[in-house]
C-alpha cells in the first residue's frame, strides 16, 4: 500500500459508519478530525441503501473525496488462520507462504484476495504468519459504495489487524510485554494478543448484537429498540437491574477469552498476561470493563487518552476523547494509509490501487505524460550512438581478427596449454549440470511427506481423554518439522566441485499421530531411489540402468521418539441435543503425537552407480 501524507481511515460498521482523519509531518501524526454516522435500517429498506446513505452524509459532511481513504472488512467477512512456516531465505518465504495459502484457503483460490502478516514464532526457529483472505465479490461490494459516492479508496485491511495496529503504535506498552486486545463490534469480537513483534489473534463467538438480542428477548421490542435502550443503560435509573439481563451473554463473552487465552498459553508458556485494552462500542456499557476485569483478574485499559498521537488544535479534544472508544478501528486504518503501521496487509486488487495512486497523486502522472515525449527523443539518440559504437566495435574485431592470424603460429606451439584450459571449462560444464541437484532430493522427500498428509487412510481419531478409541478427526496425520541437509566443509587441496562427491547427511523431522504412520513413512524413504535427472547429472551419456541405485546408502530412526500433545478447539454451532435443542459446541480436544527423526546419508565415492558427473 502507498503511504500519504494525509488519510482518512474509514470503519463501516453493523450500525454506523465511523471514519478519523489523520496527518502524518516528520516523525509526529495528528488527528484532524473525525466523525460517526448512524446507519438507519428500516423494517421497509434495504441495508446496502442505508450504508451508502451513511457514506454520502459523511462525504457531504467531511471532505473525503480529495483525500485517499483507508476501509476495512470485518471478521465475519474474512477468511483468517495462523499457519507456523520454518525461517527461510526471504526470497523464498513469498513463495512458501503462497503454497500453504493454496491449501488452507477454502475454495477456488483464484477468486479469492489474499494476504499474510509475518511474525517471529515462539521457538525463534520458525515464523507465524497470519492468513487473511476475502471472497473477490465482499470486495468489489466496498470498492462499489465506495466509488458511488466519490470516496478514493487507498486500500483495503482487516479490522483485527487495524486495532492491533493502533494498539501497537500508541500504547505504551513495553516490548517484553503480553497485550491482551478485545475489539467488541456490533457483528465481530476480534481479540489479538500481541509481544513484541509476534501476533496472534482468534475471532470470538460473542458480539455486541448478541446483547442486543438480550434485551429484545427480555423486553420484547424490536432489534432498533433495542439497541437504542442498549445505549441508554447509562442514564437509566433501572441501570443495575437491566444490566443483569446481558450477564449471560458477558459471561459467554469472558469464557471465550478464558479459552483462548488457554490455548495461547499452551503454545507460549513463558507468557505472562496482565493487561486486557478493550475497544467498541460496546465496551462503553457501564461496569462492563469492571465484569471483565473481575472474571479474568486483569486490569482492563479503556481507549480514552492518546500517548504518541496528538490532537490537532483544531478539534475539540473532549469530545473526540469521549468517542475514542469507538474509534480504534478507524485509527488503526488510518495509522496504516500514513504508512507508519506494523501490519501493512491490503486487500485491495492491484489494478485499483493502481487507479487509486494516479487520482490521488496526479501530479505523478502529469508528470509521466510530460517525460514520454523525452524519453522517446532520448530512445533515439541512445540507438544512434549505438549504431555508431557498433561500426566502431567491428572494425575493432577486423583488426583483431587479423591480429589472431598472426599470433596462430605461436599458439600451434602450446597445445598442451589449450588442453588444460579445456579441461577447466569442462569443469565448469560439470558444475553447471548439477545445479538444482539437492534441489531435486528434497522435492523427493517433500512429495512423500505431502502424500502422507493428505492420505485419509492415515488420520488418527481420537476422543479427549481416551486415545484409543475416539469420535473427532485428527487434521492431519503427519506434519513437516524440518528438513536439512549436512553443509560441505572446503578443506585443504580439496577442489569445490568435490561436494558432490563427498557424503552428505539428510535429517528428516516429523510429528505422527500413530506408529503406523511412522513405521510406513520409514519404509517408503528407505526406498525411494534416483530420477533419471540424478543419473543424467551424475552420468553424463550413459544409457539408464533397468533399476535405479537407492537414494540413501542408510536410513535410520536417530534417538528416541517424543511424545507432545496437540490441542485444537472443535466448534459446531449447529449443534442439536438429544432433547432436539440448538447447543452449540466449542471445545479444546487433544491428542498425543510423537516426534520422530529420520537420518540416511547419501553421495559420496561409489554411490550412485559410482560416478562422478564430469566433475572436477
Amino acid at each position: 500500500m502507498e503511504s500519504y501524507n494525509m488519510v482518512w481511515g474509514l470503519d463501516i460498521g453493523t450500525t454506523a459508519v465511523k471514519a478519523v482523519k489523520l496527518q502524518r509531518v516528520a516523525d509526529k501524526v495528528f488527528v484532524h478530525g473525525y466523525a460517526i454516522e448512524p446507519i438507519v435500517v428500516n423494517d421497509e429498506a434495504d441495508r446496502d441503501e442505508a450504508v451508502l446513505t451513511a457514506l454520502r452524509n459523511l462525504c457531504a459532511r467531511e471532505d473525503m473525496r480529495a483525500t485517499p481513504v483507508v476501509a476495512c472488512l470485518s471478521g465475519r467477512q474474512i477468511f483468517s488462520r495462523t499457519i507456523n512456516v520454518p525461517v527461510l531465505n526471504p526470497r523464498k518465504i513469498e513463495r512458501m507462504v503462497e503454497l500453504e495459502a493454496r491449501q488452507q484457503i477454502p475454495g477456488d483460490f483464484n477468486e479469492v484476495l489474499w494476504g499474510y502478516h509475518l511474525s517471529p514464532g515462539a521457538d525463534g526457529a520458525s515464523n507465524d504468519v497470519a492468513l487473511f483472505a476475502a471472497r473477490q465479490e465482499v470486495v468489489t461490494d466496498l470498492t462499489s459504495k465506495c466509488k458511488r459516492v466519490g470516496i478514493t479508496l487507498a486500500g483495503i485491511s482487516v479490522s483485527s489487524l487495524a486495532v492491533y495496529n493502533f494498539v501497537q503504535y500508541d500504547q505504551g506498552f513495553g516490548p517484553d510485554e503480553t497485550i491482551i486486545v478485545i475489539d467488541a463490534g456490533a457483528e465481530n469480537t476480534d481479540l489479538v494478543i500481541y509481544r513484541g513483534d509476534s501476533l496472534w489473534m482468534r475471532n470470538l463467538g460473542i458480539s455486541g448484537s448478541d446483547i442486543t438480542r438480550s434485551f429484545m428477548k427480555k423486553f420484547r421490542v424490536s432489534f432498533e429498540e433495542a439497541e437504542s435502550l442498549k445505549t441508554q443503560v447509562a442514564d437509566s435509573r433501572q441501570a443495575e437491574r437491566i444490566l443483569k439481563v446481558i450477564e449471560a451473554s458477558l459471561v459467554e463473552l469472558v469464557a471465550d477469552v478464558q479459552r483462548s487465552l488457554g490455548f495461547y498459553k499452551n503454545q507460549n508458556p513463558d507468557a505472562t498476561f496482565e493487561n486486557v485494552v478493550v475497544s467498541g462500542g460496546t465496551f462503553k456499557l457501564p461496569t462492563m470493563a469492571q465484569f471483565m476485569a473481575d472474571r479474568l483478574g486483569m486490569a482492563i485499559i479503556t481507549l480514552i487518552e492518546l500517548e504518541h498521537i496528538e490532537i490537532a488544535p483544531d478539534l475539540e479534544r473532549e469530545h473526540f476523547l469521549e468517542d475514542l472508544q469507538s474509534l480504534g478501528v478507524a485509527m488503526g486504518l488510518g495509522l496504516q494509509g500514513l504508512g507508519v503501521a506494523h501490519a501493512k496487509v491490503d486487500l485491495m486488487p492491484s489494478h485499483l490501487r493502481l487507479q487509486s495512486l494516479l487520482r490521488t497523486k496526479r501530479w505523478a502522472a502529469i508528470c509521466i505524460l510530460c517525460i514520454l515525449p523525452v524519453a522517446f527523443a532520448i530512445s533515439y539518440l541512445i540507438e544512434k550512438s549505438h549504431l555508431e559504437q557498433s561500426v566502431r566495435v567491428m572494425a575493432r574485431i577486423d583488426e583483431r581478427v587479423e591480429r589472431n592470424r598472426q599470433d596462430q603460429d605461436r599458439l600451434v606451439g602450446k597445445p598442451q596449454e589449450i588442453i588444460d584450459s579445456l579441461r577447466e571449462v569442462q569443469a565448469f560444464a560439470g558444475h553447471a549440470r548439477h545445479a538444482g541437484f539437492y534441489a531435486e532430493i528434497e522435492s523427493l522427500i517433500m512429495r512423500v511427506v505431502q502424500d502422507f498428509a493428505h492420505n485419509q487412510s492415515y488420520i488418527v481419531a481420537t476422543r479427549r481423554g481416551s486415545p484409543e478409541t475416539g469420535m473427532s478427526p485428527f487434521a492431519q496425520p503427519l506434519y513437516l518439522d524440518a528438513l536439512s541437509i549436512s553443509d560441505f566443509r572446503l578443506e585443504d587441496g580439496r577442489s569445490a566441485f568435490a561436494q558432490f562427491d563427498v557424503p552428505r547427511r539428510l535429517e528428516l523431522r516429523v510429528r505422527v499421530g500413530s506408529q503406523r504412520v511412522a513405521n510406513e513413512l520409514e519404509r517408503q524413504l528407505r526406498s525411494l531411489r534416483m530420477t533419471e535427472t540424478m543419473w543424467q547429472v551424475r552420468h553424463p551419456g550413459e544409457p539408464l540402468p533397468d533399476e535405479l541405485p537407492l537414494l540413501f546408502s542408510d536410513l535410520s530412526v536417530t534417538g528416541s521418539p517424543t511424545d507432545t500433545q496437540e490441542t485444537w478447539v472443535y466448534r459446531d454451532p449447529h449443534h442439536y441435543d438429544a432433547e432436539g435443542n440448538l447447543a452449540p459446541i466449542q471445545e479444546e480436544r487433544q491428542i498425543r503425537v510423537r516426534t520422530w527423526t529420520f537420518a540416511g546419508t547419501f553421495g559420496g565415492p561409489g554411490a550412485w552407480g559410482g560416478g562422478h558427473g564430469g566433475q572436477r
